[in-house]
């Protein structure tokens, strides 16, 4: 029995899953749907899906699982429009940012009798290094060995979680179960903060003071720092930090804080303090690299410890790491 298989939004994430699930012809048949003609046929073309459709409400009827890989800013609406076509017990998984509130619209727009999962995807650690955004960054093995977060509900039924499990090992990847909330504190420190440094610091230096000669020698450096805002995220990223406001402000004040003592450092002419800080972010950078290659962890589905605010201003105030 074959089981459909609908993919919302055809960019990085969801033509990569549908590349991946590419060899389970047998079990699965891949409905694709994407607002972007274009992008749609692309992803037909590259194989990701075995037939596109043209309007949501036929995308999703009669089908048994809708994976919803869109920008949080256009999940709601989604919500509102497929409600009405989908199934008794169909599961959607949805893989955008705060997982609380697209819990909050699934529960708003769609009738009793479906399921709702949550996921955090993390990439294959061998493709750290390459940058990009939208379709022509997707990749069959974009998850393979990489851990991807299950966030359930109270609510959630044992039968979808099992179905995000299976979800999670067709792709290759290893599931993590983790509270809604956890889910977007994680989101926040791994996903988001890299996009609002790298607007921050494209915002102090383009269009200052001596911009105009710096230009020509902004490098790998440069680069490197500001490759995390892609320009399709713009609109989902404004409105999942003015959705959770409390959780960003907390991540921001984590680094505005860091600067803060590194410019201490730097107005004192404390060079052995100044040293200490690089080299610790140097460290613990190297750390977890070799921890992402490897990707063994002790237990993929045990959480770590959360550390205590006094570990965290310990670590903020005098540079050094605490003890595992």
């Amino acid at each position: 029995m074959t089981t459909q298989i609908s993919i919302i939004g055809l960019g990085q994430i969801g033509t990569s899953i549908g590349l991946a699930l590419a060899k389970y012809p047998e079990k699965i048949n891949r409905v694709g749907y994407d607002q972007e003609l274009v992008t749609q046929n692309e992803s037909k073309k590259m194989g990701a899906v075995d037939a596109v459709k043209f309007n949501l409400h036929s995308a999703v009827e009669n089908t048994d699982l809708v994976l919803l890989c869109i920008p949080y800013d256009q999940v709601e609406e989604v919500l509102k429009n497929i409600g009405p076509d989908l199934r008794e017990n169909c599961v959607i998984i949805n893989f955008s940012y705060q997982k609380v509130t697209t819990q909050k619209w699934f529960e708003e727009h769609i009738p009793a009798g479906r399921h709702h999962i949550g996921l955090v995807p993390s990439i294959n650690p061998a493709l750290l290094s390459q940058a990009g955004h939208g379709i022509e960054a997707a990749n069959a093995d974009l998850f393979k060995d990489a851990t991807i977060g299950i966030a359930s509900h109270g609510s959630s039924s044992s039968q979808a979680l099992e179905l995000a499990s299976d979800l999670v090992d067709l792709l290759g990847a290893h599931p993590i179960f983790l509270d809604p909330f956890e889910a977007d504190g994680i989101e926040l420190t791994a996903h988001i903060l890299p996009q609002i440094v790298s607007a921050a610091l494209l915002n102090a230096t383009v269009g200052q003071p001596g911009w105009r000669e710096t230009r020509r020698f902004a490098s790998i450096p440069y680069s490197q720092a500001t490759t995390a805002l892609g320009k399709d995220t713009l609109e989902s990223l404004a409105q999942t930090l003015l959705t959770n406001p409390q959780g960003a402000v907390a991540v921001l004040n984590n680094v505005i804080g860091a600067l803060v003592h590194i410019r201490a450092s730097i107005e004192n002419g404390d060079q052995k303090d100044l040293e200490k800080r690089l080299q610790l972010a140097l460290s613990d950078r190297e750390n977890w690299q070799n921890e992402r290659s490897r990707a063994e962890w002790d237990n993929p589905q045990k959480k770590s410890e959360i550390p205590s605010s006094g570990s965290f201003f310990k670590r903020l105030l005098l540079g050094v790491r605490n003890k595992n």
